[in-house]
């Protein structure tokens, strides 16, 4: 493979992301329309190999370097954190506002 061919994201400062960290904000910026948990059961379908705690992990890294944005709400009762592309989280917003 051509070093060309190999994708890199890059993080707000211009450092690269570990691999786990590119695909997960690669798939999450490929869904604006949708948040997730930190134990989102079908990003873990997406990534039959990734654990829960390195997907949790991964979120908190990706929203604490500023990638994309998180935001609490309650569903089913229970306090939740969501995870999303800033344009999901702004949707999810504006939804609850309405």
């Amino acid at each position: 493979m051509k070093i060309s061919q190999i994708m890199v994201s890059k993080g707000p400062l211009g450092e690269s992301l570990p691999p786990l960290q590119s695909m997960l904000l690669e798939e999450l910026n490929r869904r604006p329309d949708e948040v997730f948990d930190n134990n989102d059961e079908s990003l873990l379908r997406i990534f039959p190999r990734l654990k829960r705690s390195s997907l949790s992990w991964s979120l908190y890294l990706l929203h604490k370097q500023g990638l994309i944005a998180k935001k609490r709400i309650r569903l089913n009762g229970r306090l939740s954190t969501v995870f999303g592309s800033h344009e999901a989280v702004e949707a999810l917003k504006e939804h609850m506002e309405s």
